[in-house]
């Protein structure tokens, strides 16, 4: 696709709607959740997460983004039909970058296993942060599944299908981009 998508969802104290209506009057996307092999590491040894917070897209093509807010097995968060849309160039001005998936299926450790020693040895630091491998994690996401789908510790991640790109940090809104909404909505969006 040409394009990259961030569509927005409805948390506890805001709609997806609302959310929508926010980042159009503050020009810019926050962010605000940790992704990344970090994310657990750090709130093992009860450290802030904040440095792996991300904005995220999808180079889902547009005509197929629909498909992205219907249920979809295993997946953790549900998305509404309302966002925005940028072109691949205005996203990589903007410090967007396409990220790693690495497969962590049970056999499959020789890129994963190097990635978490990485990881480890940047919290003994007592610094995370200030490490490089704290600037390229939040650009790593795990894959995979094993054990019993039906047993205790069955997983089964595989989003990689998405295609997903993030940025670390906030995301200002270009001059030109896309305002994904229900078609019915469409004049109060424009307002």
């Amino acid at each position: 696709s040409t394009f990259l998508v961030h569509l927005t969802r409805t948390t506890e104290s805001t709609s997806a709607k609302e959310r929508l209506k926010a980042i159009l009057s503050e020009r810019e996307l926050k962010a605000v959740s940790p992704f990344g092999p970090a994310v657990s590491r750090l709130r093992e040894a009860k450290l802030s997460t904040k440095s792996q917070n991300c904005v995220c897209f999808t180079e889902t093509p547009l005509e197929y983004v629909a498909l992205l807010t219907e249920d979809i097995e295993d997946r953790q968060c549900t998305f509404e039909s309302y966002g925005i849309g940028i072109t691949k160039k205005q996203a990589r001005r903007l410090g967007v970058n396409p990220i790693w998936y690495l497969d962590i299926t049970p056999g499959h450790d020789w890129l994963t296993r190097p990635v978490n020693e990485l990881i480890d040895d940047a919290l003994k630091t007592g610094e995370f942060d200030g490490t490089p491998i704290a600037s390229l994690a939040p650009f790593i996401e795990q894959m995979g599944s094993g054990g019993s789908a039906t047993g205790p510790n069955g997983y089964r991640k595989e989003f990689w299908w998405e295609r997903e790109w993030r940025c670390a940090g906030r995301v200002r809104l270009p001059d030109s981009f896309l305002v994904l909404c229900p078609e019915e909505e469409i004049g109060e969006f424009k307002k």
